[in-house]
């Protein structure tokens, strides 16, 4: 019975050690940086998840798979992932506003996926706002609605608001997550987007432990 009992207190004393040693993979300065200021959220009781982003971005293109499958599998009842196209320039904001028309719209996901890979893979010589509509439009989203949308004040608002964002996490580079409006994700130097997203997912239960 003692042989037992030392069994499970050693068995209780390993999973401790594994807990401990997976919680201190993820490494504060170099995995995640935390905020010099918690910003508030936008999705209520769900943890807010945001990506910084552009379709013009060939990292956010490689990143965009891991992205979809992070979201599929992912706990939808309490994780909301929000993206913000950045729109430092002209070329950025174009993208922006195809984005938030899309979303407007109600795109799924694989028009999104699309539009990476008419840029980053089919590369047309030339690219125009009639071909990204003919594109989303493949997609389920209505050709015309799309090319009045683009051009519309509900877009340039929501622009504006990426910019906002953009300026006030002070984001410099895409890929980039915010996760609680607490904690900087940043694209990872060696490409280990599969990490950045399991740091994700450690920073979401961090905080949810600390709520």
């Amino acid at each position: 019975m003692r042989v037992n009992t030392v069994s499970r207190w050693f068995l209780i004393l390993i999973l401790a050690g594994v807990t401990s040693a997976s919680a201190d993979s993820y490494v504060a300065g170099t995995d995640y940086s935390p905020l010099e200021r918690v910003q508030p959220t936008s999705t209520g009781d769900k943890a807010e998840v945001l990506e910084f982003f552009s379709y013009g971005c060939p990292h956010c293109a490689h990143f965009e798979p891991y992205l979809q499958q992070w979201k599929s599998n992912g706990d939808a009842e309490n994780v909301k992932l929000v993206r913000v196209p950045v729109a430092w320039n002209q070329g950025f904001e174009a993208f922006a506003r195809v984005y938030y028309s899309a979303e407007m719209l109600d795109a799924p996901d694989a028009a999104h996926t699309a539009m990476f890979n008419l840029l980053h893979e089919e590369k047309p010589p030339q690219l125009t706002l009639p071909i990204i509509a003919d594109l989303f439009a493949t997609h389920g989203v209505d050709r015309d609605a799309f090319l009045k949308t683009f051009e519309s004040e509900a877009v340039t608002q929501r622009v504006q608001r990426s910019k906002q964002l953009t300026r006030l996490y002070r984001v410099t580079g895409v890929p980039e997550l915010i996760v609680e409006g607490a904690y900087r994700v940043p694209s990872p130097p060696g490409g280990d987007f599969s990490r950045m997203l399991e740091t994700v997912d450690f920073l979401v239960e961090k905080g949810a432990a600390g709520r």
